[in-house]
């Protein structure tokens, strides 16, 4: 049997019902909504593939559970205007609307030079943004390094990701696991790296020892399903012998999960080029892209969802922007890098993927013409069948740095 045929992909509407997505879609003090998008369906479909890839493995029943687990596991609710987890808010401005995302403690320090102003609370941010000038606030914020963006609509045109080759090896030997190198922290990397070692590869899960992945600081179900199955090394990358190990690790990868400025790892002696050159496939997850000034700009979940078109897609379906879902770009881009990092190891390797978490929610956006927005309500309104079953992890995430010593050992 076709083992992509596996996949359940319910109607985009029920399997937002379904995955836990409805009950945090929506006004605070309005009912559960659906979302005018299908984006679960983009989810199933890459995961779907994935598992056509891979020869099935381990992997999930579907890919629209993942875009719910997070939420499911920490009791989120909807907020509307405000992200699930409280962190983003839509905010009018002079010109127009935008997302102000402010996951981090350092955010809020940044803010008085964002409004040229004290700002202390998000009531005296949204008092401030309604006198400002959008562009502005968008310009400044992301030279600050805020996660900052319009809100606009989807686009007619998008590409989930972009390829560049540089000299593709032979496809790899029958049945050898590809070894992956993990930089990644939060959420949309460490899936496509647990999707990976679901598919039967072997992951290590690379952390500074001085800023570990803050996502250990959340919820502790979530963290060990995107990190159980990971080995741990935990460097010093201020120590030079340390940083002679992580160059060591990505020398001997055949796929690099990372998520950062491309200066950043420049900085570390990291050469994307010469890794490519070398044989290894690189996924390179951002906000934006790699090129020019867009690949300074921060993004999370929720504001490149905003700038891919979804709260203006809500707005067209129900008359309000607002989130649909939970940092919905994470989870999607998650899938999808794993998806693309699994097909260029099998190709041979010896190709860079940029992978914007902005372009592939804009990509999802525009697989399906406008949804029939009140009939799907009243769908996903009588149904009830269970919700999705959700991933359990096994095997509890290694503390920091529990194989650090070994792969040392190994890589001497």
């Amino acid at each position: 049997m076709d083992v992509a045929a596996k996949v359940v992909s319910d109607h985009p509407a029920l399997a937002w019902r379904r995955a836990g997505l409805m009950h945090i879609t929506g006004r605070s003090d309005g009912p559960p909504l659906v979302s005018s998008l299908p984006l679960t369906a983009a989810a199933d479909g890459a995961l779907g593939a994935l598992r056509a890839l891979a020869s099935d493995h381990a992997l999930p029943a579907n890919g629209a559970v993942l875009l719910g687990e997070r939420a499911r596991l920490a009791n989120l609710s909807r907020g509307g205007r405000h992200s699930a987890n409280r962190s983003c808010r839509l905010l009018t401005t002079r010109t127009d609307w935008i997302a102000l995302n402010l996951p981090r403690d350092d955010d809020w320090t940044l803010l008085p030079a964002l409004f040229q102003r004290p700002a202390d609370d998000w009531a005296a941010v949204t008092d401030i943004a309604s006198q400002s000038d959008a562009a502005t606030l968008i310009e400044r914020g992301r030279l600050l390094g805020l996660a900052i963006a319009t809100v606009q609509p989807p686009p007619t045109k998008s590409a989930p990701f972009t390829v560049r080759c540089a000299r593709p090896a032979a496809p790899p030997v029958a049945g050898r696991r590809p070894r992956i190198i993990d930089l990644t922290a939060l959420w949309a990397g460490p899936l496509a790296g647990a999707l990976l070692a679901a598919c039967g590869a072997e992951v290590i899960k690379v952390e500074s020892r001085q800023r570990p992945d803050g996502a250990r600081r959340g919820n502790v179900g979530f963290f060990d399903l995107l990190n159980g199955m990971k080995a741990s090394v935990a460097l010093d990358f201020h120590d030079s012998s340390d940083l002679a190990l992580l160059r060591g690790l990505v020398a001997s990868a055949d796929i690099v999960l990372e998520a950062s400025r491309p200066r950043a790892l420049a900085r570390l002696g990291i050469d994307a080029e010469a890794a490519i050159a070398s044989g290894a496939t690189w996924i390179s997850i951002t906000g934006y892209g790699r090129d020019g000034s867009a690949g300074d700009w921060i993004a999370f979940g929720d504001d490149a969802a905003v700038a891919g078109g979804v709260a203006m897609a809500m707005r067209h379906a129900w008359g309000e922007a607002m989130f649909a879902g939970d940092a919905i770009a994470d989870p999607l881009t998650g899938i999808t890098a794993a998806l693309a990092g699994w097909a260029g190891w099998r190709q041979g390797g010896g190709r860079l993927i940029s992978i914007a978490l902005s372009d592939v929610v804009a990509h999802a956006a525009m697989l399906g013409a406008a949804a029939p927005i009140r009939a799907w309500q009243r769908m996903a309104n009588a149904d009830d069948a269970p919700a999705y079953a959700m991933r359990s992890s096994a095997i509890a995430s290694p503390p920091l740095g529990a194989d650090t010593a070994r792969l040392a050992c190994t890589a001497a």
